[in-house]
């Protein structure tokens, strides 16, 4: 009899060590599924923003503002967080920079690199115990899930806003694939490589909180747009196209005066694959439904590359006879937003070749003045640069143009193309 109830007392005991050990997991492991959308958080991209906007500086910005939070200028984010296109792994410097300017701006900021052993088996798990307290998270990852090898651009920026267990669907704003993209689990975790795979949690501290006046009822989300559900594919194509642009134009600047002739030949090259994805984009057939920002900068700068290959009538031909007549409405957002612009007029050609003046873009103007500059053609540049002058008579760059215009000076990229017997 001692013996049986001594063995119950084991049986009882091991039974009451399982039991706690349990308890123990459930107590320290198990937590309650997330299925929470953040409201209020706003968005900018392509769809209401100027496409050239760095994602880290429009993520950041997004940041910003879903706190009330507008002491500092989307122009200002741009300088502070420029774009890092050109990089081949991710730009580290600009997340080591936010983290500082949050800070500096009176914000608590929590990041970590979900790819560390600690997190890699469970990246969804992290970011959920901020979604659900309505502190928006952003996440640097590759920028696309067909990113190519030869992409120049293969990382970005993007803000989580909701995360659904029951569903297994990540929520973002994205710039390029933009409001509530719903991307699954396993797609969002593939976009996770060494050099991008960092998460930053950000939310004001007690007095900041204080001094900013949130909305208590925010706006609900606009429904997404069908351009946005068919914008994937095109998003892709323009932004190698303008990879590739800027790889051209920063190959040009490092040129001596006198290029070797393998040097013009390279330079061509990187100005005719910008040109390759360019006729990508206005050949898809989710061009038309773009906005019409998206559409005329598109066919700028794909006649822009024209001319720095020698096709400069070809060229002139398209800003006078296509764009021209369109210079109008380029302010005209997709609906449900608003167009969100900047006032800048730096003297930047990255800047300039984003300022809209009453819906118009008046570095068009800047660029057909370009194609009488190319040919030697003076008095009629001068002349092509005055509607420019007009719109915005205080800029000092284009004041100092036109003094240039008038000693004629000659245009650096016609070295980088080789000189002025291949223009046609």
């Amino acid at each position: 009899m001692d013996q049986k109830f001594s063995i119950r007392i084991v049986l009882w005991l091991l039974l009451a060590i399982l039991i706690g050990a349990i308890g123990f997991y459930f107590y320290t492991s198990y937590e309650s599924p997330v299925n929470h959308l953040i409201e209020g958080v706003p968005y900018y991209g392509v769809y209401n923003l100027y496409p050239d906007y760095a994602s880290a500086a429009i993520s950041v910005a997004t940041v910003l503002r879903f706190y009330s939070d507008e002491r500092v200028s989307f122009s200002d984010l741009k300088d502070m967080f420029p774009d890092a296109r050109h990089k081949e792994e991710d730009d580290l410097s600009n997340s080591q920079k936010a983290l500082e300017f949050f800070e500096t701006q009176g914000y608590n900021a929590f990041s970590i690199k979900l790819l560390d052993d600690e997190y890699k088996d469970n990246k969804v798990k992290e970011i959920k115990k901020y979604i659900k307290k309505d502190v928006p998270v952003i996440v640097i990852q590759q920028k696309r899930l067909d990113t190519k090898e030869s992409d120049i651009e293969k990382s970005g920026w993007r803000v989580v806003i909701g995360v659904f267990d029951d569903k297994k669907e990540i929520i973002v704003h994205d710039a390029s694939l933009g409001n509530n993209y719903v991307f699954s689990f396993d797609d969002f975790e593939k976009l996770f490589f060494p050099g991008a795979s960092r998460m930053i949690a950000v939310w004001p501290d007690e007095l900041l909180a204080k001094s900013l006046l949130k909305s208590e009822k925010p706006e609900p989300y606009p429904t997404r747009s069908a351009i946005m559900d068919n914008g994937y594919a095109i998003i892709g194509e323009a932004g190698r196209a303008r990879a590739a642009s800027a790889t051209a134009d920063a190959f040009c600047r490092e040129l001596s005066d006198t290029p070797t002739s393998e040097q013009v030949n390279k330079y061509i090259e990187f100005t005719k694959e910008s040109i390759r994805y360019r006729d990508e984009v206005l050949n898809n057939p989710a061009f038309e439904l773009m906005p019409p920002l998206f559409q005329f900068r598109n066919k700028l700068w794909r006649a822009k590359s024209l001319m720095h290959i020698g096709e400069v009538s070809k060229a002139r031909d398209i800003f006078i006879n296509e764009l021209l007549p369109v210079n109008k409405d380029l302010d005209r957002a997709v609906e449900g937003f608003e167009f969100i612009s900047d006032s800048s007029t730096a003297d930047s050609e990255s800047r300039r070749s984003e300022q809209i003046i009453n819906g118009q873009m008046p570095y068009l103007y800047e660029m057909i003045m370009r194609t009488y500059q190319y040919e030697g053609r003076y008095d009629e540049a001068i002349a092509a640069y005055q509607p420019y002058l007009k719109m915005d008579p205080t800029n000092e760059y284009v004041l100092r143009t036109l003094s240039d215009l008038r000693d004629h000076k000659i245009p650096r990229t016609i070295k980088c193309m080789g000189g002025k017997s291949v223009i046609k």
